[in-house]
C-alpha cells in the first residue's frame, strides 16, 4: 500500500454513497486499513483517489474524517464531498427559472456573498426572524472552480455529458439485486408537494405512498418543459449549498434560506470539510428538503452525484493539482474566497 500516491480525498457520508463512489473508479486498489478506519483506494482518470465513508452523519463527523484522511494520506490536496441532498423546486429570475427535479446534481459554486457553502445553523436570529449568518465559509480552490467551469462549457457542446454512460457502467459492477435501486426511478415517482401540505409528523419513517394525498402535489410533467428529463439524463446546477447538523425537513425554512442566501440545495456535511480543507461539494437530489422525504430516490441520487464527480476528475490534469498544492504550501493566496487553512496538508 502506497499512501503517498493518493492526491484526492473523496468523502461519502452514507453507505449507499460509498457504494456509488466505489463503483465509479476506473481501477480498484482495494481496501486500505489504517488505524480505526478502512479506506478504499482507486484511480479515476489520471488521479489516485482515496474514498472513505463517515461513521455517522453531520458536519462534525465530516470534519473529523477529513482530518484523519489528511493524517493517513499526506499528499491529499483536496476533497470532494459527494452524496445526496435535498433541493429547492427552482431558482433564477422570473421567466428564466431553472427547475430542479429528483436525480439532478447540484455543485457548490460561490454565488452572491457566499463561497458556495452556507452554514445556516450558525449565526443569530434577529427580532424580525431573519438569520444573520456569522462568518464566511471558504470557497473551492481555483483549480476546482476552473474545472467546473470548463466541464460546464463542455456539457453545452455536442455530445455533452458522459454521465449516462458512467451510470450504466456503474450499475454493471453492482450485485444484480442492487442494480434497480441505483436506476433512474422515473418521472412518475417524482412528486413535489405543496408547501403547506406536510407529511404526518408521527409517520416520518413511512413513505408518502398510500399516506399522503397526491392531489396535494405536482407531478414532474405538471411543472413544465424545464422539469422534463430523459432517462439517466440529470441536469447539473451550480450555486450555494446549505449545510447544517440539522436535517432540513421544513418547506418554509427551505424557502427562507433560498430567498435570503440563494441556497438551492441542503445537506449535512460540506461545511465541516470546506472550512478547513480545499473542497468541492457535489450532491444528487433525492427530495425537496421538506417533510416528504423520499428514500426511493436516494441510491440513484448518490449515483448521479458520483458520476458527475468522476467526469469532473477527468477534466483536471494531475499536474494541475500538484501545482495548486505548491501554491498553497507557499500560502500565496489571492482573494478571500481562496483563503484555506491547510494545517493538516503536507
Amino acid at each position: 500500500m502506497d499512501a503517498a500516491r493518493y492526491s484526492i480525498g473523496w468523502i461519502a457520508p452514507l453507505a449507499l454513497e460509498f457504494t456509488a463512489a466505489k463503483a465509479m473508479v476506473d481501477k480498484d486498489y482495494n481496501q486500505i486499513p489504517i488505524g480505526e478506519y478502512t479506506y478504499q483506494g482507486g484511480k479515476i482518470g489520471d488521479h489516485y483517489v482515496v474514498i472513505a465513508v463517515q461513521p455517522r452523519i453531520g458536519t462534525d463527523a465530516a470534519s473529523d474524517l477529513a482530518a484523519r484522511m489528511c493524517s493517513a494520506f499526506k499528499n491529499i490536496k483536496c476533497f470532494l464531498v459527494v452524496g445526496i441532498g435535498g433541493g429547492v423546486r427552482g431558482y433564477g429570475p422570473d421567466g428564466a427559472t431553472s427547475q430542479i427535479v429528483l436525480g439532478d446534481v447540484v455543485t457548490s459554486v460561490p454565488t452572491g456573498n457566499h463561497g458556495g457553502v452556507v452554514r445556516y445553523d450558525a449565526g443569530a436570529w434577529t427580532g424580525e426572524g431573519v438569520l444573520e449568518t456569522m462568518g464566511h465559509t471558504n470557497g473551492p480552490p481555483s483549480f476546482l472552480l476552473h474545472a467546473v467551469a470548463s466541464l460546464r462549457s463542455k456539457h453545452a457542446m455536442s455530445p455533452g455529458t458522459n454521465i449516462s454512460n458512467f451510470l450504466k457502467l456503474m450499475r454493471s459492477t453492482l450485485n444484480p439485486d442492487e442494480r434497480g435501486k441505483f436506476a433512474d426511478q422515473g418521472s412518475e415517482n417524482d412528486r413535489l408537494f405543496r408547501d403547506e401540505y406536510a407529511h404526518p409528523h408521527d409517520m416520518q419513517d413511512r413513505s408518502c405512498d398510500g399516506l399522503c394525498d397526491p392531489e396535494q402535489s405536482e407531478s414532474r410533467q405538471d411543472r413544465g418543459e424545464e422539469a422534463v428529463r430523459g432517462l439517466d439524463a440529470p441536469r447539473i446546477h451550480y450555486g450555494n449549498i446549505g449545510s447544517s447538523n440539522q436535517l432540513q425537513i421544513s418547506a418554509m425554512k427551505r424557502n427562507r434560506c433560498q430567498e435570503e442566501h440563494g441556497v438551492i440545495c441542503f445537506e449535512m456535511e460540506g461545511a465541516g470539510v470546506i472550512q478547513t480543507h480545499p473542497c468541492l461539494v457535489i450532491r444528487g437530489i433525492c427530495d425537496y428538503s421538506d417533510s416528504h422525504k423520499n428514500k426511493k430516490w436516494q441510491p440513484y441520487a448518490a449515483a448521479t452525484a458520483a458520476a458527475y464527480a468522476k467526469e469532473l476528475l477527468y477534466e483536471i490534469p494531475a499536474d494541475r493539482i500538484s501545482g495548486q498544492c505548491e501554491l498553497a504550501n507557499r500560502r500565496t493566496f489571492r482573494g478571500s474566497i481562496d483563503i484555506l487553512y491547510l494545517t493538516n496538508i503536507r
